[in-house]
């Protein structure tokens, strides 16, 4: 057993012999939750008939209606190829169609077709669904303190990147 006193000036216990005190940082805690959400996420995502790329691509155009392919990557943090192939897939499911901007052909621009908006609105139905599960118990203040953590958290590993 580790004595307060040995802790608190930073002398090992007993022999000189640094004792394993378990460290379980909150990063890991984060990513771990993180992971089981996504993958959770995910999961309701394919009941629902869809995949996180039809839900990115989707959730992205009810936001800005009709975008360029460039500002659609942008705004779901995918690259280029990335958002290419999930779009084509989309395309392919009718759920969405590109076209030429009028104003600079070499912009293809994206909009959600009738289809998609359907599917995007039973789409947020059973994310609100999932959130509700996932969030049972925690009030709305404490969901309001989360996002500003995570908000925080964010900014921080941004100045990490700088």
């Amino acid at each position: 057993m580790i004595s307060d006193q040995s802790v608190s000036d930073g002398d090992p216990p007993g022999d000189g012999v640094a004792s394993a005190v378990p460290f379980h940082p909150v990063g890991r805690h984060l990513a771990f939750t993180a992971k089981a959400i996504r993958d959770a996420f995910e999961d309701m995502l394919r009941a629902s008939g869809a995949s996180l790329g039809v839900w990115v691509v989707l959730n992205a155009l009810s936001e800005q209606d009709v975008v360029s392919q460039k500002d659609l990557a942008t705004h779901a943090h995918l690259d280029g190829a990335t958002i290419t192939h999930h779009i084509d897939r989309l395309e392919q499911r009718g759920l969405v169609r590109r076209a030429m901007d009028p104003a600079d052909r070499r912009v293809r621009r994206i909009e959600a077709t009738p289809e998609g908006v359907l599917l995007h609105e039973q789409l947020v139905a059973a994310a609100q669904e999932f959130e509700r599960t996932v969030f049972a118990g925690v009030t709305e203040p404490e969901r309001e303190r989360l996002r500003k953590v995570l908000d925080r958290i964010d900014s921080n590993l941004l100045l990490l990147e700088g």
